[in-house]
């Protein structure tokens, strides 16, 4: 694995989580007969996939750095994207690991939304002409991201979610598509800077050139990492290993604002816990996902009951707010063994009207009321 593919791996691992990640993307083909390589890294999470090629310059060799560029980038990059393009249409099954060791069948994805790019590193002399280029456009396969490997790491230093970055790249899209020539004489840096603070693309305003000095970094506010490693540690598995992934693949869709707020409520359900005192489910929903969660803090009294407290609070919650997706989590805090107990569930179904959960929602209301708020994703020093 050469330096950029590291840094793109690395990168994906933490942003995208180590369960929609792939870097080792030998693949044996279902007759047997040929073992094929996909594209250096591939992220998938339902609806986002985006399919990384990467090209290392070897500074010890010496040569043309425009030759370069455009033989390994412009040429042979390009031609590898479409090559594992030709795989997801011609296999239906191309079994990869996950950075987490587990094996998907990755072609289940739907090529037709995937985000192509190569993530490139070159020496300091290739010139600003090629440097600021943003896309190849195939004729074939379309616009293909020519991102350099520093400006790729300074947009997972700004853009922390992987609905954020799909959102980005869509962006930087329609962008190009409107004002090629003049996007191709500026840096990375203006894109995102212009992304940040606004997305209409009909004007560019070199101002945004300064949204990057001025932005508030509050990734705490939103970090879940430390949550999703609760899956591997302390999680009720029912049927195979990978169950959580219906739940973590619906964390990761969050944006910012939504991460903040499943974050608080995360916290606000472990401090309640731990106080021993009766408090009602904290929730949320989101409308873009159309996902509910409901967090439901239990006395450790009435931790034998959790159970029936996670499916009922979670189908109650999920009917309510009309959501095809609920997500519900139970947590107890032992004060001998001092741990806390933590369970999820996950409930998947079209919505329906049904007279018995309408008169016990009527007649016994377990909920607080929710109301319908948004917030800026960004803020900015004045």
């Amino acid at each position: 694995m050469c330096k950029t593919e590291k840094i793109v791996s690395f990168i994906n691992t933490n942003v995208f989580f180590k369960e929609f990640s792939f870097s080792r993307n030998e693949f044996i083909t279902p007759d047997g007969k040929s073992r094929l390589q996909l594209a250096d890294n591939v992220i998938w999470l339902d609806d986002i996939l985006f399919i990384y090629q990467i090209k290392d310059r070897n500074i010890e060799v010496v040569g043309n750095e425009i030759k370069w560029f455009v033989n390994k980038v412009q040429k042979k990059a390009v031609k590898q994207i479409k090559g594992t393009l030709e795989y997801f249409k011609k296999y239906k099954n191309i079994t990869i690991s996950n950075e987490r060791g587990h094996n998907i069948n990755i072609s289940e994805a739907n090529p037709t939304i995937a985000k192509k790019i190569i993530v490139y590193t070159s020496t300091e002399a290739l010139p600003d002409e090629k440097r600021f280029m943003k896309f190849y456009r195939s004729k074939t396969v379309g616009l293909i991201h020519l991102i350099h490997s520093d400006d790729y790491g300074e947009i997972c230093k700004f853009l922390f979610t992987p609905s954020e970055i799909e959102e980005y790249l869509s962006f930087r899209e329609i962008l190009y598509e409107k004002h090629e020539q003049k996007l191709n004489s500026l840096p990375e840096q203006y894109v995102l800077g212009h992304f940040l603070e606004s997305t209409d693309t009909d004007n560019l305003d070199l101002t945004y050139l300064e949204n990057l000095k001025k932005m508030i970094k509050n990734e705490s506010e939103f970090d879940v990492s430390f949550i999703i490693n609760l899956f591997q540690k302390r999680i009720v598995k029912i049927g195979k290993d990978n169950d959580y992934y219906f739940i973590i693949k619906e964390i990761a869709k969050l944006d910012r604002t939504e991460l903040k707020e499943f974050k608080l409520r995360f916290k606000l359900s472990l401090d309640k816990a731990k106080s021993q005192v009766f408090t009602l489910p904290y929730r949320m929903s989101s409308i873009r996902t159309n996902c509910g969660f409901v967090f439901i803090p239990l006395e450790y009294k009435n931790s034998d009951v959790w159970k029936n407290a996670l499916f009922n609070f979670t189908d109650a919650h999920k009917y309510e707010q009309k959501n095809s997706k609920c997500i519900g989590m139970t947590v107890c805090y032992d004060p001998q063994k001092k741990y806390y107990d933590i369970n999820w569930s996950y409930i998947e179904n079209d919505w329906s009207f049904n007279e018995e959960m309408e008169k016990l929602l009527k007649e016994n209301y377990p909920f607080r009321k929710v109301s319908l708020r948004g917030t800026n994703k960004y803020y900015f020093k004045e």
